[in-house]
């Protein structure tokens, strides 16, 4: 397999790195069911945090995803709440966003005893991409995990690539992360033109395809992490294929693993599409 080559600027210092990787950092959101109503009706999260429902109120509510105010036995979650019951969660992962996908990525729920006057959402933020290529249906080694790429060494979840900032060229402020790897290991964000049917790759899956492009090598250092950008854009003007608007490029990352659970001493990401504009 060829990959072009993509110049660009010099590496993100130490404390970019840091800062984007704590904004990636799971975080579980409260919402308290209160006076017949969800404090925190209609709320946006990031991928992987948790919601938390909490019944404040001395009467019986639930939350039952779904628009109908009716309960037909498909719903994603339904659970009652008799006063003083234990809070419940969901986890929004890339996981679960791919085995349930809604339309803008907004869950909407509501409280089967009060019906329309209950009502409440969740929308989850991929920032100006969107997520594909997941572990799953798992390589021969047994490999699985339905939300990043397929589980490496250090992290049974497998790197997960995320992305934030916009998606405009003018601003060039798209970042892209990749953590859940091996430290200190040899790693490449790659872009291509399509995206295509999963291809046994290593230890992983490639469902990137066309022309594809590498940026320069990187190393995951001590936290298991790369970023890319800001600077996207301007770091392929140079290239074969700088990037415009009106373009959807695809990325993943691969990386070196060499206690990798299958042997191959090489994995990948799971994939992040992004829909250029001006």
């Amino acid at each position: 397999m060829r990959f072009h080559t993509a110049s660009v600027p010099s590496a993100l210092g130490l404390l970019a790195c840091l800062a984007i990787a704590s904004s990636a950092t799971a975080s579980t959101i409260d919402v308290h069911i209160q006076g017949f109503q969800y404090n925190g009706q209609n709320i946006t999260i990031s991928v992987g945090d948790t919601v938390r429902w909490t019944n404040l109120d001395n009467v019986t509510h639930s939350v039952t995803e779904g628009f109908v105010h009716t309960v037909n036995g498909s719903e994603l979650f339904n659970h009652l709440f008799p006063p003083g019951s234990q809070p419940f969660s969901v986890t929004f992962d890339a996981a679960y966003l791919a085995a349930h996908p809604m339309p803008g990525n907004t869950y909407h729920y509501f409280c089967v005893p009060h019906g329309s006057g209950m009502i409440g959402s969740v929308t989850v933020d991929t920032g100006p991409g969107s997520l594909y290529c997941f572990c799953v249906p798992f390589p021969a080694c047994g490999n699985i995990d339905a939300g990043a790429g397929c589980p490496n060494s250090s992290n049974y979840y497998g790197a997960r690539m995320q992305g934030s900032g916009t998606a405009s060229v003018a601003n060039d402020d798209l970042q892209i992360l990749v953590d859940h790897m091996p430290t200190n290991k040899s790693a490449l964000v790659l872009r291509g033109t399509t995206q295509v049917s999963q291809i046994l790759f290593y230890d992983g899956f490639l469902c990137t395809g066309g022309s594809l492009y590498r940026f320069p090598l990187q190393n995951t250092g001590g936290s298991g992490i790369v970023v890319q950008g800001p600077g996207v854009v301007a770091a392929t003007s140079a290239s074969a294929a700088p990037i415009t608007f009106g373009q959807t490029w695809n990325f993943q990352c691969y990386y070196r693993d060499s206690l990798s659970p299958c042997n191959h001493q090489v994995n990948i990401s799971n994939g992040y599409s992004v829909s250029f504009t001006p």
